[in-house]
């Protein structure tokens, strides 16, 4: 799993880090699930612990002043969202930049090019 840097790799990391609670089964910290009745089921205070310092694990050491305050898993993972989910109009704009800069003489193949024009186009 990737160490989260800050912005430049918060959409890999996000992807990376719910595979990685659904692997575990710990989805649950982020998104509670619902009950039969529709109440949302209560994660133990041990599982939440546990789910926190494994996400902990996974972000960088620089990021750690931004999130040493944090209580609970939901918490960490609204907290991250807000400081580096940068869904703006200005982040568009970059990525537009980016996808229009992007040059077949500038990468290794065919394969590499393609993949660069289609991971841009989706974060776009």
């Amino acid at each position: 799993m990737p160490k989260l840097r800050g912005r430049e790799n918060y959409d890999e990391w996000v992807f990376a880090a719910e595979n990685f609670l659904i692997l575990e089964g710990m989805m649950k910290c982020i998104k509670p699930k619902l009950d039969a009745d529709g109440a949302a089921i209560i994660v133990s205070a041990a599982d939440d612990a546990k789910t926190k310092a494994k996400l902990i694990l996974t972000i960088d050491a620089s990021l750690y002043v931004h999130i040493k305050a944090v209580k609970t898993t939901k918490e960490l993972w609204e907290k991250l969202k807000s400081l580096l989910d940068d869904s703006g109009f200005t982040r568009r704009i970059s990525h537009l930049r980016n996808l229009i800069s992007i040059r077949l003489d500038n990468c290794s193949s065919m394969s590499s090019y393609v993949t660069q024009i289609i991971e841009t186009s989706e974060t776009l």
